[in-house]
């Protein structure tokens, strides 16, 4: 009954799944990828290289493991069908759920030795329950260079139109222990990040040391990570997988980060060619340098509402027709029927575009934009001739400098020795899911990294990290069970 109830609840899914397999009949002529079904999607907006592609056609697939097919099924399930199979926790309370066992506890907080914060929490049940002591150490995503360094409060959506913090959603609803550190900087730090993770590592295995009679040790530590957090943990893990009993990173550019770093740079001149170098009279940089005026007047909200006004002008009295063919040639995926999330969208990869490129440069000791040797081209304008020919190019003799510190500091391998889920919204436009595909090929060389990565694709998901407490906690979950 399960099962029936399951298919007829997810027909379109299985129908995609079932395609997925003829198309793969058609692709897999070198029977390079035999143990791997594909999901072929339509707004995939980047070739391996980097480079924008031809309006939003497709030119390479996404290769998954069966069991990723599996996995996602399987949750959907979870929604559909309550009952089906044995739970840790109950689904259907975890995003409206209440304090089941008192307030958590913090036991622990402080400075570590590099000036980060840390602190770590456990639920009031931590010694009594029966379920695994599973405790989730938390590396947070990325925040501006100029906010001042402090504990991360991120939240997740709970489902009824609110948000839930972490640290309580993980002790509370999920019964897990939570750890957490700011990092002793803010801003494109991974690989100081990276070292505050592995200290933050041995505080906690020094605390449950030190509270041996107050504390029980936890039976597995998973490390979690989104977005920039996400390509901390997988890094973290790749190098360090002894210290961690699995991963999870989401939404996060583990695939290329020098390509992630393309797409921002790209987007950036091509915003200036179609909307000009100033708006409201506010200079808007380029991936080359971003003026501290330029910053502040972002940081004030002048910059992003003469932004919002520009673009809205352009739906107004142009029926769109600029932000159509921004969109063509960046590759920000966005639901064009609806201008308020491309309106979003736009401004959160321009967010990153004018607050992270100072940054980012003097980390990587270099510029890492180039799209001047080779030439980059750019396809999807009215004129892409007089687009090529006039959109601002940029390679500063430091570049290979920076491509040298990407390569030795923030780019994965793809040799996993545990087991690692990771995540992404087919149409997330701040990391886009090619960064998936292109990981999944590292592991897939790496062998047998493979077996230990579950990627996990949400079709027609938009926004960045955008999952519900259900899926996150559904995920863990099955960590926790395997």
């Amino acid at each position: 009954m399960c099962w029936a109830a399951f298919f007829f609840a997810n027909q379109e899914f299985f129908s995609i799944y079932f395609q997925a397999n003829v198309t793969w009949q058609l692709l897999n002529k070198d029977n390079r990828y035999d143990n791997i079904n594909i999901l072929k999607f339509s707004n995939i907006n980047r070739n391996l290289n980097g480079e924008p592609k031809n309006q939003v056609t497709m030119k390479k697939a996404l290769y998954f493991r069966q069991k990723f097919i599996l996995i996602f099924l399987g949750m959907m399930a979870l929604f559909f069908i309550p009952g089906c199979q044995d739970e840790i926790f109950e689904p259907e309370n975890v995003e409206t759920s209440t304090l089941k066992n008192g307030v958590g506890v913090t036991p622990a907080n402080g400075t570590l030795s590099s000036g980060a914060l840390y602190d770590i929490q456990l639920p009031a049940s931590w010694n009594n329950s029966t379920n695994p002591k599973i405790l989730l150490v938390y590396a947070h995503g990325y925040v501006d260079f100029d906010k001042p360094v402090a504990l991360p409060d991120d939240s997740i959506p709970n489902g009824a139109g609110g948000y839930i913090p972490i640290s309580y959603f993980v002790t509370n609803a999920l019964e897990m222990g939570y750890a957490t550190t700011s990092y002793r900087d803010n801003g494109l730090i991974v690989p100081e990040a990276k070292q505050d993770i592995l200290l933050l590592r041995t505080t906690i295995a020094e605390f449950f040391i030190t509270n041996a009679t107050t504390y029980d040790p936890p039976n597995g530590i998973v490390l979690v990570g989104p977005s920039e957090g996400g390509l901390i943990t997988v890094l973290t893990v790749e190098d360090y997988p002894e210290l961690f009993s699995a991963a999870v990173a989401t939404c996060c550019p583990i695939g290329n980060f020098y390509d992630q770093l393309q797409y921002y740079g790209d987007a950036h001149v091509l915003f200036k060619y179609f909307f000009g170098p100033s708006i409201k009279g506010i200079y808007l940089g380029s991936p080359r340098f971003v003026p501290k005026r330029t910053i502040q007047e972002w940081n004030n909200g002048t910059l992003p509402a003469a932004i919002i006004e520009v673009l809205s002008d352009d739906y107004l009295n142009n029926n769109g027709n600029k932000i159509n063919q921004f969109l063509d040639c960046s590759g920000i995926p966005a639901d064009r029927t609806n201008p308020q999330m491309v309106i979003r969208n736009i401004l959160d990869v321009m967010r990153f575009a004018i607050k992270a490129t100072n940054d980012a440069v003097d980390r990587l000791h270099g510029n890492p934009f180039n799209n001047k040797f080779p030439r980059r081209i750019y396809e999807g304008s009215d004129n892409d001739r007089k687009l090529n020919l006039t959109v601002e190019r940029i390679k500063t003799p430091d570049w290979g400098k920076a491509v040298q510190t990407l390569n030795n500091h923030f780019e994965t391998s793809g040799i996993l020795d545990l087991p690692l889920i990771t995540i992404h919204g087919q149409y997330d436009h701040i990391a886009l899911v090619q960064q998936e595909v292109d990981y999944y090929e590292k592991a897939y060389f790496n062998p047998p990294s493979s077996n230990y990565l579950t990627p996990v694709v949400i079709p027609d998901r938009y926004g960045h990290c955008n999952f519900t407490a259900s899926e996150i906690a559904y995920w863990l979950q099955y960590l926790v069970q395997n």
